[in-house]
């Protein structure tokens, strides 16, 4: 309560920030829900597919979205520091870099496209897979260009541009979709490819619709002139790219973990299948709300570091860790009073629903450490800092969790609740290493 009174401001200006972050972030996992409902209804064959191919396209938009977060920590850096110039010059080299990393990972993603014959998937699925990827690929250009503009907007402080965006976008894609999906108004009834077209005009809009408020709102004028009159730099397009990359790879290998262990789990049974979905859904609710702090954090920290305010990036970090501890608290109580309740939102099956119910108990009794790692992470983030975190989570969720997670399932006899075991154990390591570079980092400053 005495650090609320005397920091009050901080508060504010924090949530401020992560807020817009957090609806956004709950717009898409909306949208992504309403997405599977739709597809689902064309049937097995269709549904199938979609899960197939979103599970390749997952890790490149994974690893896009991570990679553009570098242009936040640079960009808050000078405004920290009042180099408007500068920020002109990196958003320039920002958009260009983020394009090339598009055309990049849409050349991956041709490359997979290529190989889905050769992937053992049912003959059945194999030309609706191609076809539904073939129509991400293209959308994935437009998708790195709107993320260069967010991340850019993050680095000035404003959130909520991105966010009113990606909530139109997400309706212009449900609309989309009935529309080419079941052919509406006279349109193709299209199947799953009309999910891929709904998917692509939405990305579209979103990289249209910021470019367009980048040369029109007053609050970008100025740097959109700043861009205008600065040139091309091969230095900071590679600074770009050397801070994107392990940051791209950084929240692949945390989601690459994950996913992982779904496979693990699959080895287990069917029962353990459905409750790892149903417990991995609803930790959404905390990694949702954490993330957004990470975010906020990041641009504050980045600020006070180019005011060179080691006092500020303390309380910005700190005002994060006490507003995750509130969440943490209640999300806590929820999981475990809700344990047997929750799960018949997804399922009947007495089985499932007491197997998600542990997974939700282990999944409480990670909430803290998974909290207060993503908040340092974001930290981190604000001090440009990304080869060595990148290390951290590739020794906590590759070196540790998986092990633990597979000797608990299969040689200590836990079977698929000892797959979650792994988790609360890396991510001691993780915020603990986290914790540790973070006071050297201050150390240094």
């Amino acid at each position: 309560m005495k650090f609320w009174e005397q920091h009050s401001d901080e508060y504010k200006k924090t949530l401020s920030l992560s807020i817009p972050v957090i609806i956004a972030q709950a717009g898409q996992i909306t949208v992504g829900l309403i997405d599977n409902v739709m597809i689902g209804q064309l049937g097995t064959t269709p549904f199938a597919a979609a899960s197939f191919t979103n599970t390749l396209f997952s890790l490149v938009l994974i690893f896009g979205m991570g990679y553009s977060f570098a242009l936040t920590p640079l960009i808050g850096k000078n405004w920290g520091e009042k180099k408007y110039s500068s920020i002109g010059s990196w958003v320039k080299n920002g958009i260009l870099a983020n394009t090339f990393m598009g055309v990049v990972l849409a050349v991956i993603l041709l490359i997979l496209y290529l190989l889905i014959p050769f992937m053992g998937q049912p003959e059945s699925i194999l030309q609706a897979s191609q076809d539904y990827l073939a129509i991400l690929i293209v959308s994935v250009v437009p998708m790195m260009i709107f993320y260069g503009f967010k991340q850019f907007a993050e680095g000035i402080g404003d959130t909520k541009t991105a966010m009113k965006i990606m909530l139109w976008a997400n309706a212009i894609n449900v609309i989309a979709n009935y529309l080419f999906m079941y052919g509406k108004l006279g349109l193709p009834e299209l199947g799953l490819l009309g999910a891929g077209v709904g998917t692509l005009i939405s990305r579209v809009f979103m990289a249209i619709s910021f470019l367009f408020l980048f040369y029109k709102n007053k609050k970008f004028q100025l740097f959109n002139s700043l861009r205008r009159n600065s040139s091309y730099s091969w230095n900071k397009c590679l600074k770009i790219v050397k801070l994107g990359i392990p940051l791209g790879g950084q929240i692949v290998m945390e989601a690459s973990a994950f996913g992982l262990c779904a496979i693990m789990m699959g080895w287990v049974s069917e029962i353990g299948m459905a409750a790892h979905q149903i417990a991995i859904t609803l930790s959404t609710l905390g990694f949702m709300i954490y993330q957004g702090l990470g975010a906020g954090t990041t641009i504050r920290v980045s600020h006070y570091k180019g005011e060179k305010n080691k006092e500020g990036i303390i309380r910005a970090t700190k005002t994060a860790m006490n507003l995750m501890y509130l969440y943490c608290g209640l999300l806590v109580l929820i999981f475990i009073g809700g344990r047997n309740i929750l799960p018949l939102m997804f399922t009947t099956n007495h089985t499932v629903i007491q197997l998600a119910a542990q997974m939700l108990i282990v999944c409480s009794i990670f909430q803290l450490v998974d909290g207060i790692q993503i908040v340092l992470a974001g930290s981190l983030r604000g001090f440009a800092d990304a080869r060595i975190p990148v290390i951290i989570t590739f020794i906590s969720y590759f070196l540790i969790s998986l092990p633990f997670s597979y000797l608990s399932a299969f040689e200590w006899g836990f079977g698929a609740v000892g797959i979650w075991f792994g988790f609360p154990v890396s991510l001691i390591v993780c915020s603990a290493l986290f914790q540790l570079r973070y006071k050297y980092l201050l150390k240094r400053f």
